[in-house]
């Protein structure tokens, strides 16, 4: 099971979560756990939950990123296993409400949100 702990990162302390957040971190909670039950294998979070500030010296972080508001989550995904069961997996993200950015923008990672991306695609280019 993916925890509010291991999302938040402790990041929550220095800048405590909105209404909104709080709201938006349980809907991505939701999506993942579902994800994990079918995908079955672990999964280890890099990168959940980011302040205004940690976002910003993020390298590569699009500067209104869904971390900042708890709707995405970042994977350690060194050999490219999980990006590649997502992608032959495209009806288990859609059933779990989850996005994934495009593996060949991710090397070594992850990204799943639970917002659909400006283009509606399940799989998108930041």
């Amino acid at each position: 099971m993916i925890t509010r702990d291991e999302v938040l990162m402790g990041r929550d302390k220095d800048v405590p979560l909105s209404t909104k957040q709080e709201q938006n971190l349980a809907l991505l909670l939701t999506c993942l756990n579902n994800f994990r039950a079918v995908y079955g294998r672990p999964m280890i979070v890099s990168s959940g939950y980011r302040t205004p500030a940690i976002n910003a010296a993020t390298k590569g972080a699009a500067k209104r990123s869904n971390h900042i508001q708890c709707l995405a989550c970042d994977f350690k995904d060194p050999d490219g296993a999980l990006d590649a069961w997502c992608l032959a997996n495209l009806t288990v993200l859609s059933n779990c409400g989850l996005y994934l950015e495009d593996p060949a923008a991710t090397p070594g990672w992850c990204h799943l949100q639970a917002a659909a991306p400006a283009s509606g695609r399940r799989v998108f280019i930041p």
